[in-house]
């Protein structure tokens, strides 16, 4: 397993739990009323926009990273 499948395997779990807890969220909101599935959609597309960017610059350090890992083992 190379360490990119290693570091998503480590982190896999918490994103699934991640993913429940933002779930329960939403639901809460909505069932409260506090917003409407418009006004989450709307916000869920501006926090896609930036975590996009966070992402790729996230993948350029992991490369990076991992690059260089590689070169010190060879």
């Amino acid at each position: 397993m190379d360490p990119a499948e290693q570091v998503f395997e480590e982190l896999l779990p918490y994103l699934e739990t991640l993913d429940s807890q933002i779930g329960g969220l939403i639901q809460l909101l909505k069932d409260k009323h506090i917003t409407t599935t418009e006004e989450l959609a709307q916000y869920a597309r501006q926090a896609d926009q930036a975590s996009n960017v966070k992402e790729r610059g996230l993948r350029v350090r992991m490369e990076y990273l991992f690059s260089n890992a590689a070169k010190r083992s060879a």
